[in-house]
């Protein structure tokens, strides 16, 4: 969902569309007036239109005119009155009654955002010609590289614990002991030879939490997501400490909300993403000394069995990569 996807950004048009109109009338008769009826100008008796420097007609205004003046740019100001309301009215009171949605929890701390799931989402990377598949009668995972003869090794990560298998890259593989288990954080990577990641598999169980800037946000494509946004203390046991103010934005998305301290309820942030990829996100609330590094990233991924389109292709080594974070719960 990048900016010009979302409804402030057609907002925008429409108001330098208007912007413009009103300029090319206004700027139009100003200069007319200026070299029409500037000062040294000798006045034409001749000409009814004749208009006196310093003087108002009033033995021969026009009537109809003047109400012009007051009546379009009223219906003008109501009319872009409306449009920002319409906005407004299609963010905040997003309709989710024919769409799925996902639920998600966004605490906001001084100065990290943590990313709690209330819903549980498995995901996987697509056109990379890899596939991880879960037997549960079996417990085996197969993983499918037929189309990615590069696939050199394999990350597995169930719950604590992890491993790390070789893999020729051609054949299936299948993986005895490996029982899923959706109740715990369970991921599958798999590099190339020079460490390179190909392909993700993850499954984010319900209660799971991220917390940046180690970890992304990570929500499905092509779903309403319910953020769910609080602000929260670093000490919980200060009653007297509820918070302070900050603000999720996500630039690119033209998306800002506020998180308010001391309100129970939270506030509410619904949006559509459309568009795989990650994209930055930013507090763009000051909300103390260390404002500036309170930042993230929301990862928008396919669902496994889904062909919402997200490029992976990062180095194991590079740790400030959306696809290579642990995945731990902090």
């Amino acid at each position: 969902m990048p900016a010009e996807d979302t409804v402030f950004y057609v907002l925008y048009d429409k108001f330098m569309f208007w912007s413009i109109l009103v300029a090319i009338f206004t700027f139009g008769w100003l200069f007319t007036a200026i070299l029409r009826y500037r000062d040294g100008v000798e006045p034409d008796t001749t000409n009814i239109d004749h208009i006196e420097v310093g003087a108002f007609p009033v033995d021969r205004h026009n009537t109809t005119l003047e109400l012009m003046f007051y009546i379009v740019p009223t219906f003008l100001v109501v009319w872009l009155t409306v449009m920002a309301l319409g906005s407004n009215a299609a963010v905040w009171n997003y309709d989710d009654t024919d769409e799925k949605t996902f639920d998600i929890t966004v605490n906001a701390y001084q100065w990290y955002f943590e990313f709690v799931y209330e819903e549980s989402l498995t995901w996987e990377d697509t056109d990379t010609g890899i596939e991880v598949v879960w037997d549960v009668e079996s417990k085996t995972m197969q993983v499918t590289a037929d189309g990615n003869p590069a696939a050199s090794s394999i990350e597995i990560k169930l719950g604590a614990i992890e491993s790390e298998l070789f893999f020729n890259g051609t054949d299936a593989k299948g993986l005895p002991n490996t029982e899923y288990s959706p109740y715990q954080h369970n991921h599958v990577k798999v590099y190339d030879a020079d460490g390179v990641l190909l392909h993700t598999w993850e499954h984010i169980p319900i209660g799971h939490k991220l917390i940046t800037p180690s970890n992304p946000m990570i929500i499905p494509c092509d779903e309403v997501i319910i953020a769910n946004m609080h602000s929260k203390p670093v000490d919980a046991s200060d009653t007297r400490n509820v918070g302070v103010q900050h603000a999720f934005w996500v630039p690119e998305w033209a998306m800002k909300e506020d998180f308010v301290p001391g309100l129970e309820a939270g506030t509410t942030l619904g949006f559509m993403p459309d568009d795989a990829g990650t994209f930055p996100i930013r507090c763009a609330e000051y909300c103390g000394m260390q404002h500036s590094i309170m930042t993230g990233e929301v990862m928008v991924v396919a669902r496994a069995g889904s062909d919402c389109t997200f490029d992976s292709g990062i180095k194991k080594s590079d740790s400030s990569s959306a696809n290579n974070y642990d995945g731990g719960e902090m």
